[in-house]
């Protein structure tokens, strides 16, 4: 490195001084010189406005809300009304599983109370015994079946009814017995309620007279 030798009446140059941060070169933009000012943000909507955007907003959740109550309601009842008709069919479907046994046992039925019947009319010992050994017979069927929901049909002494009747014969009676069942010809029975077989019977039917005159 060489070092400058400078005679006694020369000085050396002085070094430029450095540009003043203030002092911007001569054709400079003015947008450099400029401070940059942020640009200015949207005033906030006035406080009203926004309470009233509030409210709308709650009223339209509050909306929505009563209608997801609503659906939700209705598939809880949709689904109770679902529920209480299959226990209900359930329910039909055990207490009437038993119909057609009950059906398949009532001719077999029959013929036991008419064994009864024609035995009692018989008055010998032997007769006896056998009317008392079908009797037996006959009462422990129907506790048997009493217990599964078989009843008899009611006949002797109420009017007729064709929900429950089937008339098989119309005879002559008073009026006073007009409608009334006479006889009862087959045994009916019910299951829960349900007709199984209807009782098959004779009705009584007062004589109409014709009016004398000619009415």
């Amino acid at each position: 490195m060489k070092i400058p030798i400078y005679n006694g009446d020369e000085q050396p140059e002085a070094a430029p001084e450095p540009h003043s941060a203030s002092e911007v070169p001569e054709g400079a933009s003015n947008a450099m010189a400029d401070p940059v000012v942020p640009p200015t943000t949207e005033e906030s909507a006035p406080a009203d406005v926004q309470i009233q955007a509030l409210e709308a907003a709650l009223a339209e959740k509050t909306q929505e809300s009563e209608a997801a109550r609503e659906q939700l309601l209705r598939l809880m009842a949709d689904f109770d009304n679902y529920r209480k008709r299959t226990t209900r069919q359930h329910d039909e479907a055990r207490q009437f599983a038993t119909a057609d046994l009950v059906l398949a046992l009532l001719p077999g039925l029959d013929n036991l109370e008419r064994a009864m019947n024609a035995a009692h009319q018989d008055l010998t010992p032997s007769s006896a015994m056998i009317a008392e050994g079908v009797s037996m017979v006959l009462r422990q069927l129907k506790e048997a079946l009493s217990k599964v929901g078989v009843r008899e049909v009611q006949t002797q002494g109420l009017a007729f009814d064709p929900t429950h009747h089937e008339a098989v014969d119309i005879v002559s009676v008073p009026a006073s017995d007009d409608g009334l069942i006479v006889e009862e010809v087959q045994r009916g029975y019910l299951l829960h309620e349900r007709l199984l077989r209807p009782a098959k019977v004779v009705v009584g039917r007062a004589e109409r007279h014709a009016n004398p005159g000619g009415a």
